[in-house]
């Protein structure tokens, strides 16, 4: 017997957290409990047989023969190179009703927009490729798709009448601004297999109402908190549907997040993602905010009985891992594998032609596939303790900086643990 490599130990201010990263389990303990078992076999051999099994269980002490970091490693590649799954991500517009400052596509284009001409090509490239995967992930991303609901509704039923036709599953998402959602749209939507659907506020109304406005200057947050409670306050029998709540925090604190918070009804329909702010090629601006303070927000939330998102993306750097078969499809049938930053043309793996047939970039696939697959020769993620999680970090940031940026523990690993 050994003990795993992934176990991570965490001191608060009330308790101690065990956590492995690899297996996902965690262990809540009383404040400055010993732990020496964690790290140490010999100390594990000390304990009682109870208590030894609920740690092997658990995958904090493992047999000698398992190589986790070769386990790992093969979940992952497995993952990347999964051939029965596609993940298209639909960007019809860069378009939007709102005018955040530190929204990254601020003041890009991708061509010139023909959203009639993209669904038509998107349907030749259905009709030809969706069929030989087991499920096709459909994402709606923007701009702020809304704009074309009529569209991107009448492509779903397409896809709809397809899959019924060449025997697949399809699963659909979306991330909207909210403010054109209504209930007849949400249904529309849901009736799709929707997954998620992701609705963004600021802080609280004070911030909000100065960034994420409307171009003609009028403000969202009470409009948006009325399209928060009428989605959750619907009777939905689907319990893979998860209703996302983002909560951007910009020079704020725990008190002025809650009060705003306490708008929102049923709060038990409602998962949070929380993040901080942060500085882009699009946006600059100083914020006292950042991912390491993010225990206690996702106190203050769960006090209040929302649900924190855990990390959708397990063995997976990001949305943008998993060869070819996971792309964005921009305004111009460009597909790249991921659009935070339009400028980096590396990140663009290819295009479809009017015929709806992908033209790929093969270099620009394998470099993306090389910056993926880092974390499993750095000797530092080699060495980390959070590798099942991070994976090596933002493959964009790497392919610009040819270094890697390190994820928190509280930002990837502790929501797990909620």
């Amino acid at each position: 017997m050994k003990v795993s490599k992934y176990n991570i130990v965490k001191e608060y201010e009330d308790k101690t957290l065990v956590y492995n990263s690899f297996s996902k389990a965690s262990l809540i303990l009383e404040k400055d409990s010993n732990t020496k078992a964690f790290e140490n076999i010999d100390e594990y051999d000390k304990l009682d047989n109870e208590t030894k099994k609920i740690l092997y269980e658990n995958g904090f002490v493992i047999d000698d023969e398992v190589d986790e970091f070769e386990e790992l490693k093969y979940i992952y590649e497995k993952k990347f190179f999964a051939s029965n799954i596609l993940n298209i991500i639909l960007v019809p517009s860069l378009k939007c009703n709102f005018k955040c400052p530190y929204c990254f596509e601020k003041d890009l284009t991708c061509g010139k927009e023909n959203v009639k001409k993209y669904f038509e090509v998107l349907k030749k490239y259905a009709l030809k490729y969706f069929k030989n995967y087991k499920c096709v992930q459909i994402s709606l991303f923007g701009g702020e798709p809304l704009l074309y609901a009529k569209e991107c509704i009448d492509f779903l039923d397409f896809v709809a009448e397809d899959s019924k036709k060449n025997n697949y599953k399809y699963i659909t998402s979306i991330v909207t601004n909210g403010s054109l959602l209504t209930e007849e749209i949400f249904f529309c939507l849901y009736k799709h297999n929707l997954s998620s659907l992701q609705i963004t506020i600021d802080s609280n109304k004070e911030v909000h109402d100065k960034n994420r406005i409307f171009k003609n200057g009028k403000l969202s947050f009470d409009l948006l908190i009325e399209k928060i409670n009428m989605i959750s306050s619907l009777d939905l029998k689907n319990e893979k549907f998860k209703f996302i709540v983002r909560i951007n925090l910009n020079n704020t604190d725990v008190e002025t997040v809650k009060n705003d918070l306490q708008k929102i009804n049923n709060r038990n329909n409602v998962y949070l993602l929380i993040r901080a702010i942060y500085n882009t090629h699009a946006y600059t601006q100083n914020n006292i905010n950042n991912v390491n303070e993010l225990k206690k927000f996702y106190d203050m939330s769960t006090e209040l009985g929302f649900k924190i998102l855990k990390e959708r993306y397990q063995f997976q750097t990001c949305e943008a891992c998993g060869d070819e078969k996971v792309f964005h499809l921009m305004p111009d049938l460009s597909m790249w594998k991921c659009i935070n930053d339009l400028n980096y043309t590396k990140a663009k793996i290819g295009v479809l032609n009017s015929d709806g047939n992908p033209e790929l970039i093969p270099e620009n696939i394998v470099f993306w596939h090389k910056n993926c697959i880092s974390g499993f020769t750095d000797k530092e993620c080699i060495d980390c303790k959070m590798l099942p999680d991070c994976l090596g970090g933002c493959p964009l940031y790497k392919c610009k900086n040819k270094n890697k940026s390190c994820r928190t523990f509280d930002m990837f690993s502790l929501p797990i643990i909620y």
